[in-house]
C-alpha cells in the first residue's frame, strides 16, 4: 500500500510532520497552563520577540559577526521557548519573563547611534507585556508595564529623552492587545460553559421525558392487566365447571390481559422510535380524542368509571391532547393501582379558552396522600410543559386531579400558549 503513496505526498508528509508535532506540543502547553488560545497565538508571541530582539541587534551592529551581547540576548530569548517546544519540562512562566525583561535590558543598555525613537529595543518590552496580560492576568501585566516602562526611563536619562514617549505608548499598546486576547478568552470559556450547560439540561429534560413516557405506558398496562388478571382469579375460585359461561369469562379475562400486553410492548416500541431521531411514527400518538377510549379500556378491564366529555377534542393540538390523555391515563393507573374498587369519575371539557380534565375517585380506608411519587411527578411535569394548572390532592374524602390547560387558536387547532405558568397546588 505504501509503494502506491506519491513521493511527492511522503515528501509533503515529512515535511508537515515536525509542524504538527509543535503544533501538538503547543497546544499540549496551553491546556497544561489552563488557557485556551488557538495555538499560533504563542507562535506569534513567539516569532514577535525574536523579531523584535534581530532587528535591535542589526541596528547596533551586534549581529553580524555576533559579538557578546548578541549571544547573550539570543540565548536568553531562543532557550525559554526552546525548552517549551522539544523539552518534557520548561521554564515557569516568571522565569521566562525574567528572562526577557534582562534581554530587554541588555539592549537598552547598549545605545543605538542616531534618533532613539526608531529603536525596535522597546518592542521586545511590548510584545512581553501582552503576553503577560493575556497568560497571566493584568496584575501581573501591570506590574510588567511598569517595570518596563522604568527601564525605558533608566536607559533614555542619558542620551536624551526624545524617544521616550514613542516607546511608553508603545508598552500600553502591548498591555491592551494583551487584555483583549484574555477577555476574549474568559468570553469564549463563558460561552463554552454555558453551551455545555445547556447541552446538559436538554439531555437531563430528554431523560426524563423518555422516562415519563415509558413510565405511564407501563403503569396503564400493567394496571389494566392486573385487574383482568384479578377478575381472573376471582373467577377461577368460583368456577363452576358444569357451568360454560364461567369458563369463558376467565378465558376473555386473560385474553384481554394478553392483548394489552402486547399493546403494551407495541405503545413501547413507537414511544421509543418517536422519541429517537429518525422517521416519523407511522401510527399517531394518542390525543385528547383518544380519552373515552381509554376510560372504555380501564371500564373493560373491571374498573369502575364513569366518564362525561363536553367539546370537541379533536380541535386539541397533538402535544395538547397528549398531555392531557396521559395524565388521565396515569389517574386511572393510580386509580387501578390504589383504589380498584372505588368509583371513578373522568369529566373532560374542551372550550376556545381552556382544556378542564377532571379525575375523581373516592378514596380507600387507610390510603395515605403524601402527593409524592414519580406518577405525579410526571404530571406535575407535563402540567408544565403545558403551561397548565395541576392540582392533585384529597378533597372531601375523594382524590382529585384538576388539570386546566389555557388554550388559543392557531391554524384551527386549539393549542396551549408558549408562557408557561407557575403550578398551582
Amino acid at each position: 500500500m505504501r509503494a502506491d503513496i506519491d513521493p511527492g505526498t511522503r515528501v509533503l508528509s515529512a515535511f508537515l510532520a515536525p509542524a504538527e508535532a509543535l503544533k501538538a506540543r503547543i497546544e499540549e502547553t496551553i491546556a497544561e497552563h489552563g488557557l485556551s488560545y488557538p495555538w499560533w497565538i504563542p507562535i506569534l508571541s513567539g516569532v514577535g520577540q525574536l523579531g523584535a530582539v534581530i532587528a535591535a541587534l542589526s541596528l547596533r551592529d551586534a549581529l553580524l559577526p555576533p559579538n557578546l551581547l548578541a549571544v547573550a540576548v539570543l540565548f536568553l530569548v531562543v532557550v525559554p521557548a526552546a525548552m517549551m517546544i522539544v523539552g518534557k519540562k520548561h521554564l515557569p512562566h516568571w522565569a521566562e519573563t525574567l528572562a526577557a525583561l534582562v534581554a530587554a535590558w541588555l539592549l537598552l543598555a547598549n545605545h543605538v547611534t542616531g534618533d532613539r525613537t526608531f529603536d525596535v529595543a522597546p518592542a521586545l518590552l511590548a510584545v512581553v507585556t501582552a503576553e503577560v496580560v493575556a497568560r497571566d492576568g493584568v496584575r501581573n501585566g501591570l506590574i510588567v508595564a511598569c517595570v518596563s516602562e522604568a527601564m525605558l526611563v533608566a536607559t533614555e536619562i542619558g542620551p536624551g529623552l526624545a524617544g521616550l514617549p514613542v516607546h511608553i505608548v508603545d508598552i500600553w499598546l502591548g498591555f491592551v492587545i494583551g487584555y483583549t486576547l484574555r477577555w476574549q478568552m474568559r468570553a469564549l470559556e463563558a460561552e463554552r460553559a454555558a453551551r455545555e450547560g445547556e447541552y446538559a439540561r436538554a439531555t437531563l429534560a430528554e431523560r426524563e421525558r423518555i422516562a415519563r413516557e415509558i413510565h405511564d405506558l407501563v403503569a396503564h398496562s400493567l394496571s389494566v392487566t392486573l385487574l383482568q388478571i384479578t377478575g381472573a382469579r376471582h373467577a377461577l375460585r368460583d368456577l363452576d365447571a358444569n357451568v360454560p359461561g364461567d369458563i369463558a369469562d376467565v378465558d376473555d379475562a386473560l385474553a384481554d390481559a394478553e392483548r394489552v400486553g402486547r399493546q403494551a410492548m407495541a405503545d413501547i416500541r413507537q414511544t421509543v422510535s418517536t422519541l429517537a431521531d429518525g422517521p416519523e411514527p407511522t401510527e399517531a400518538l394518542p390525543g385528547g380524542a383518544d380519552i373515552g377510549s381509554l376510560v372504555a379500556q380501564m371500564k373493560g378491564a373491571g374498573l369502575s368509571v364513569q366518564y362525561a366529555e363536553a367539546g370537541d377534542p379533536h380541535r386539541l393540538a397533538q402535544a395538547t391532547g397528549l398531555g392531557l390523555y396521559r395524565i388521565a391515563q396515569e389517574s386511572l393507573a393510580n386509580i387501578a393501582k390504589h383504589a380498584p374498587t372505588s368509583t371513578a369519575r373522568v369529566q373532560f371539557e374542551v372550550t376556545n379558552q381552556q382544556a378542564h380534565l377532571v379525575v375523581r375517585n373516592a378514596l380507600p380506608v387507610g390510603v395515605v396522600t403524601d402527593g409524592r411519587g414519580s406518577g405525579l411527578a410526571g404530571m406535575s411535569a407535563r402540567a408544565e410543559q403545558l403551561g397548565a394548572t395541576l392540582a392533585a390532592e384529597a378533597v372531601d374524602g375523594d382524590w382529585l386531579v384538576d388539570v386546566r390547560v389555557p388554550l388559543r387558536e392557531r391554524n384551527g387547532l386549539l393549542s396551549c400558549p408558549l408562557k408557561v405558568r407557575k403550578l398551582a397546588w
